[in-house]
């Protein structure tokens, strides 16, 4: 009796197995490589919001009027804002693979002397593309600053 009982047995194992990785190891497998990749196109967005935010505060800092009067202010937004556009678009990479449309916005504070830079990338799972797209965004400041020689 004993040998008919494990032949009835000898796929149940295998059948449980499948079970448990198709309703709990493939949702986690998404779960870290979507998860992974998100933190990767967070970090390279932050990383390219900082260098426009410098580029933008070094770029847009009035030296004249600094000179003249000690002033810490903005003169040509314009350059500054266009110049940090092409440094957040260099410092980014692999856009197009990891799936992410950046975006940023850069704004000036006259009276703190510092740019504010807002970056935004929605971000398409690598696996499932059933999920929805996802928002990351981020925030830099630099201020003006110019050296004491």
């Amino acid at each position: 009796m004993t040998g008919d009982r494990r032949s009835t047995e000898a796929g149940q194992s295998l059948l449980w197995f499948t079970i448990v990785m198709l309703f709990v190891g493939v949702p986690l497998m998404v779960l870290v490589v979507d998860g992974i990749q998100f933190w990767r196109v967070r970090n390279q967005l932050q990383v390219a919001a900082d260098a426009a935010c410098e580029e933008a505060a070094y770029v847009g800092a009035d030296r004249r009027a600094y000179r003249e009067s000690g002033v810490q202010q903005f003169g040509d937004t314009g350059t500054a804002s266009a110049d940090a556009r092409q440094t957040f678009f260099a410092t980014l990479h692999n856009a197009d693979a990891l799936r992410y449309g950046p975006s940023i916005s850069i704004a000036f504070d006259n009276g703190a002397g510092s740019a504010i830079c807002n970056a935004r990338a929605d971000v398409q799972s690598l696996i499932a593309s059933f999920i929805p797209a996802v928002s990351i965004d981020v925030e830099a400041e630099s201020e003006i600053r110019f050296s004491s020689r």
